[in-house]
C-alpha cells in the first residue's frame, strides 16, 4: 500500500529557483555513513547513502545543505541551514547525515575550509530526524559548542545524559529567547537571535512530553530560520527527486505497470507525494473493492493538491496535532516573532528555501489560532489519517 508506514516527519524540500546550486566533485565512498539511531527512513539503522546538494542562499553569508530522505516510494529532502558570523566562523543549524560530502560542504562555507571553522551547533527541535546526527557532527567539530531547544530526548527515558546521546553536555538550552539576561552567555547572539515556542504537552508512555520548536533571525539577511512551523509546498517537482519514485506514486492503481517517463506523469507523481507525506492517508486514495490489496486514486487528488501548495501554511500534521493542544502558547511565540524581527525571507526545514515573506505573512499562516475554519486543510484529507489521531493525543 502507497501509503503504509508514512512518517510524522517525512517531508522534503525544493530548491529555490533564484539561489545558486554547488555540487562537490565527489565518489561513493564521501556519500557513505552510518546510522547508529533508529528511524523510519532509510536505512533506518546501519550503513547507507546520500547526496547531499550545497545551495548560497545569501552570498557569503547563509546556506542551504539538503539530503533526501526516503520511505518506500516517498523521497522528501531535509534542510540544514549554514551561517558565516563576522568572525568568520560557521554556525550550524540541525546537522544532516555524516557523509564525508556533508561534512566538507559545510566546511567550505567558510572563508578558510576546516573543520576548526565550525564553532557552533544548534539543534532546534524535538523531532528525531533534525538532531540523530548530532553526536556524528560533534565527533568531526570537536571544538564546536552546542546549543540546543528544551525538551531532548525526554521519552521514553528521561535520565539520559547529553554526553551519550550527543556526545557532550549541551552548552546552553535554547529556552526563552535571546533577551533573557541568561543569554548572555550565549556569544552569536549579536547576529542571530532566537525564540523558542513551548507548543502543547502530551502524555506519551505515561510520561508528559511537551513539544519544542525554536526560531532564529540571522539579522544581518534578515532571514527567518525554522524548522517545522511553516512551509510552502511548491506546485512543481523539485529536481533533486528521483525519477523513478516520482513515477510508481504517479500510478493510478498498484496494480497498474509503472508509466512512461513524461513530464505529466512526474507532475503526478509529485502532487500524490505531497499529500501522502502531509496527510498520510489522503482522502482520494482508496483501497480498490475489486481487487483487495490493491490501491487506487480516485478523481479529486489534484484539486486537493491545488489546496494545500504554493502558499505559506502550517504544514497538516503541525497544525493538527502539535499546535492544536495550546493555541494560547503558540500565538504568543507567533507575536513575538512576528513584532520583534523585520524578516524578508523565511528558510524552513522542508519543502521550499527561501520563501519571500514577511512578519505579517508570516502572521496570516497562523490565522487558524483564532478562527479554525481559516484556512481549513480538506476535511477528508484529514479524515482517515490526521484527525484520528487528534482526537487520541489532544485533550
Amino acid at each position: 500500500m502507497v501509503t503504509s508506514g508514512a512518517a510524522l516527519a517525512a517531508t522534503w524540500a525544493t530548491r529555490a529557483r533564484d539561489a545558486r546550486a554547488d555540487t562537490i566533485a565527489t565518489n561513493s565512498a564521501a556519500r557513505e555513513f552510518k546510522q547508529t539511531f533508529p528511524t523510519l527512513f532509510r536505512p533506518f539503522i546501519g550503513q547507507g547513502t546520500k547526496v547531499t546538494v550545497k545551495r548560497e542562499l545569501v552570498l557569503d553569508k547563509l546556506w542551504a545543505l539538503e539530503q533526501n530522505i526516503e520511505l518506500g516510494p516517498l523521497e522528501t529532502t531535509i534542510r540544514c541551514v549554514v551561517a558565516r558570523l563576522d568572525d568568520g566562523s560557521l554556525w550550524v543549524h540541525a546537522p544532516l547525515a555524516p557523509t564525508r560530502e556533508f561534512f566538507e560542504m559545510v566546511e567550505s562555507c567558510a572563508s578558510v575550509s576546516s573543520p576548526s571553522a565550525v564553532k557552533y551547533v544548534v539543534v532546534p527541535t524535538y523531532a528525531l530526524e533534525h538532531k540523530i546526527f548530532t553526536k556524528d557532527a560533534l565527533k568531526r567539530w570537536s571544538d564546536a559548542s552546542l546549543y540546543a531547544a528544551p525538551g531532548q530526548f525526554s521519552f521514553p527515558f528521561s535520565d539520559i545524559g547529553d554526553d551519550v546521546v550527543f556526545g557532550k553536555n549541551v552548552d546552553y538550552v535554547l529556552k526563552g529567547n535571546d533577551l533573557d539576561p541568561r543569554a548572555k552567555v550565549v556569544p552569536w547572539t549579536n547576529e542571530i537571535a532566537f525564540e523558542t515556542l513551548e507548543a502543547g504537552t502530551f502524555d506519551v508512555g505515561r510520561k508528559s512530553q511537551t513539544i519544542y520548536e525554536t526560531a532564529f533571525f540571522h539579522k544581518a539577511t534578515k532571514t527567518l530560520i525554522v524548522t517545522d512551523a511553516v512551509a510552502r509546498v511548491p506546485l512543481e517537482p523539485p529536481a533533486a527527486n528521483s525519477v523513478d519514485k516520482l513515477l510508481v506514486v504517479s500510478q493510478r492503481s498498484t496494480a497498474d505497470p509503472i508509466p512512461e517517463d513524461t513530464p505529466e506523469a512526474r507532475q503526478t507523481g509529485f502532487e500524490k507525494t505531497a499529500l501522502l507525506v502531509n496527510y498520510f492517508f489522503p482522502e482520494h486514495e482508496e483501497l480498490d473493492p475489486a481487487n483487495p490489496g490493491t490501491v487506487v486514486w480516485t478523481e479529486g487528488w489534484h484539486d486537493n493538491f491545488k489546496a494545500l501548495a504554493g502558499r505559506l501554511l502550517v504544514p497538516p500534521v503541525v497544525r493538527t496535532l502539535l499546535y492544536a493542544q495550546n493555541p494560547p502558547r503558540v500565538r504568543a511565540w507567533v507575536d513575538a516573532v512576528s513584532s520583534r524581527w523585520d524578516f524578508t525571507s523565511i528558510v524552513p526545514a522542508h519543502w521550499e528555501a527561501p520563501i519571500a515573506s514577511s512578519p505579517e505573512d508570516f502572521r496570516r499562516a497562523f490565522r487558524f489560532l483564532e478562527d479554525p475554519s481559516l484556512d481549513a486543510f480538506p476535511e477528508n484529507d484529514l479524515a482517515r489519517g490526521l484527525a484520528p489521531i487528534a482526537k487520541l493525543v489532544i485533550k
